[in-house]
């Protein structure tokens, strides 16, 4: 497969997030990616923020419609820099890594689906925006790296971590997997840079 590189940084990469059937979306939330690593090549958000974006909403439900989509989906776009369109980058038929924002901001992906499989009638819903996720353990090596590129201010980081509705691992009901993933995080840093 051979795709092409668009340029620019993770703040023009966008989602649209959706329980999609019967041709047309029955919930849907927009987010963009805040913080990235890399940043020019997100491999992995670090903070993702619930907005408005009605172009990709469009483009993402004309596209989804065109191939008689069913489930849930998030496609990635990125704003390219060099004619300010929006290109396709990927199309995840699957839950994704924020999947989990979408319970803060309005629109619960998983019982969606679950409740569509039973035959239980659910309300449409539309993720509200200004709803932050977060991934702690690497966002902030993310924002430290940005901040001395000067991506970023600490105003700005402190305002993305008052708008955090929900973090990617840590719950305060089930505190063990943030737990975990903290014992293993020497392991994985051992892993990834030696």
């Amino acid at each position: 497969m051979v795709q092409e590189i668009i340029p620019g940084d993770g703040d023009c990469q966008f989602s649209y997030c959706a329980f999609f059937r019967d041709g047309q979306a029955h919930s849907t939330l927009l987010a963009r990616r805040q913080r990235q690593h890399p940043r020019e090549f997100g491999r992995a958000a670090t903070y993702v923020e619930s907005i408005d974006l009605p172009a990709i909403e469009e483009l993402s439900e004309r596209f989804l419609k065109a191939i008689n989509y069913y489930g849930l989906v998030e496609l990635e776009f990125k704003r390219d820099p060099r004619d300010g369109q929006y290109k396709l980058l990927d199309v995840n038929a699957r839950t994704w890594g924020f999947h989990s924002l979408g319970f803060p901001a309005g629109v619960d992906f998983p019982y969606l689906l679950y409740a569509d499989q039973i035959g239980v009638s659910v309300e449409r819903s539309r993720g509200r925006s200004e709803i932050g996720w977060l991934r702690l353990v690497t966002d902030v090596p993310v924002a430290v790296s940005d901040f001395f590129s000067g991506h970023l201010d600490f105003r700005s980081y402190m305002q993305s971590l008052r708008r955090t509705g929900i973090e990617s691992v840590f719950c305060g009901q089930d505190p063990l997997p943030s737990l975990g993933e903290l014992v293993l995080l020497p392991y994985l840093v051992m892993k990834k840079y030696f």
